[in-house]
């Protein structure tokens, strides 16, 4: 008989809540050591949201990481080079040069690919922690056997005449009693 068993992936708000504020975290890192400043907080609250709907999708396994990735990494860098186009003057502290692609230093890319990185990586552990606490609780998997050291037997009594007659039985016929003649 077939029996499907359905991993209880339907609340993954709390993962993907701290996975958002993990990917943002690193993006902003990655931005000040890149030469930029923090993004404007409306921005981080865009790419967080970004992040929760990705990371949602992610971890209920609808959707690889491998497609989901370089979609959220493009997402980044358009939504940066968006920023820049549209205000260079209120996006102060970057040094971008119109010849580099789409306006982003090589340093600002390199930040933007080290913060999906480092959500990739993420996702991947927290999809491989799901996956151990269901193999734990699985009730089909025996677990390994424990070796466990025995003690050495005591040597063995040798029983006399007298024990016999002791355990002789209590009930029934009388046991032949030896001659004494």
């Amino acid at each position: 008989m077939l029996t499907v068993r359905r991993a209880p992936r339907r609340s993954v708000a709390i993962p993907a809540t701290l996975g958002s504020l993990e990917s943002v975290t690193a993006l902003v890192l990655a931005h000040v050591a890149a030469g930029g400043e923090v993004p404007s907080a409306w921005w981080l609250v865009a790419f967080a949201g970004l992040v929760y709907a990705a990371g949602g999708l992610v971890l209920r396994r609808r959707a690889s990481i491998r497609v989901v990735l370089p979609l959220l990494l493009a997402g980044q860098v358009l939504g940066h080079a968006w920023l820049v186009t549209l205000s260079a003057d209120a996006h102060p502290g970057h040094t971008h040069a119109a010849s580099a692609f789409l306006g982003l230093s090589p340093a600002m890319l390199a930040a933007h690919a080290l913060a999906a990185v480092v959500t990739g990586a993420m996702w991947a552990l927290r999809r491989r922690a799901v996956e151990i606490v269901l193999q734990w609780a699985d009730p089909g998997v025996v677990p390994a056997p424990v070796l466990r050291r025995t003690r050495a037997h005591a040597p063995r009594r040798v029983r006399t005449p007298r024990d016999h007659r002791a355990l002789a039985p209590t009930r029934g016929p009388p046991a032949p009693l030896p001659a004494t003649a």
